[in-house]
């Protein structure tokens, strides 16, 4: 089993083509969504009671398990972004965080017995304080904000201590590392704890520091770009899902879990929120990977 902490937000989306308002969104729901292809999953996160059944409902539908969601009274974390024409530049023009301040997780006991977690973009101290309610765990992950970086970094360095895999974007990993060199930076944060560290570089892919070697994968090339939002928790969602079915991280479990994650993390740029992954079933997924397999294999 998966369990993933983080989001579950409802997001207004703004882009020069179109807007979209209050739908389903989130860390958690992204994760969630793409890691189910590959597992069971989890989740612990919280809603308020504005928080439409039809959304809860679409992600029990998809098989993943609630019974680590909260629901308090009060109003759902929201999300107001927009976009820039070329839908790379995101602007945050509202957040609304309702009864995501001050989130504490509730570990379900069936969930104690996790063997891979991912801990999504919470406060460092409580990724930390949930990291240590499975200790039945044999691979975590985690991911943070330049927020944390900025004002937490001490109990941030703390958690890195602890996982086995770090997931942050190429601004991220310079912020943490003071440096405009990602060599030296994805270098640099394996030494604080996690042996497997990745940086995501959007449309220009990622760069997976492991042991001593580091590999470059690119993204997915899509010919329409809908949106990105997403695209980074779906990345995670289908690494950790791939990297469940492994069962080990060897070199070759490890390439393979990447490839599935640029796969997911560009199902979801194709429309609006999770739409495209409503959609989705495995065989798209092994035909897209295959693709991309080709793509990369000289």
């Amino acid at each position: 089993m998966i369990v993933c902490t983080g989001s579950i937000a409802l997001d207004t989306t703004r882009t020069p083509f179109k807007t979209v308002e209050r739908i389903l969104g989130g860390s958690a729901s992204y994760f969630s969504f793409c890691a189910s292809f590959f597992n069971k999953v989890g989740v612990i996160a919280v809603v308020g009671s504005d928080f439409p059944e039809k959304h809860w409902r679409e992600l029990e539908d998809k098989g993943i398990d609630l019974s680590g969601v909260q629901r308090k009274k009060g109003k759902t974390f929201h999300f107001d972004s927009s976009y820039s024409f070329d839908l790379y530049a995101r602007t945050a023009n509202k957040t609304e965080l309702g009864v995501y301040s001050g989130f504490k997780p509730v570990v379900p006991d069936h969930y104690k017995y996790a063997e891979y977690v991912y801990l999504g973009t919470t406060d460092p101290k409580t990724q930390l304080a949930t990291l240590k309610e499975f200790p039945e765990r044999k691979i975590a992950f985690m991911d943070t904000i330049g927020l944390y970086i900025k004002e937490n970094r001490k109990d941030l360095l703390k958690v890195l201590g602890e996982v086995d895999g770090f997931v942050l974007n190429d601004e991220e990993a310079r912020m943490l590392c003071d440096t405009p060199h990602l060599l030296k930076a994805g270098r640099k944060i394996r030494e604080y704890g996690p042996r497997i560290v990745i940086i995501k570089k959007g449309e220009h892919g990622c760069l997976v520091f492991h042991e001593e070697n580091i590999y470059a994968f690119p993204a997915f090339p899509l010919e329409d770009l809908v949106d990105p939002t997403g695209a980074g928790d779906s990345f995670a969602g289908g690494l950790i899902g791939q990297l469940s079915r492994e069962r080990k991280i060897n070199e070759t479990a490890l390439k393979r879990a990447v490839a599935y994650a640029s796969v997911m993390g560009s199902f979801v740029c194709e429309d609006y929120g999770l739409d495209p992954l409503k959609r989705l079933d495995e065989k798209r997924i092994e035909e897209r990977f295959n693709i991309y397999r080709n793509m990369t294999n000289w």
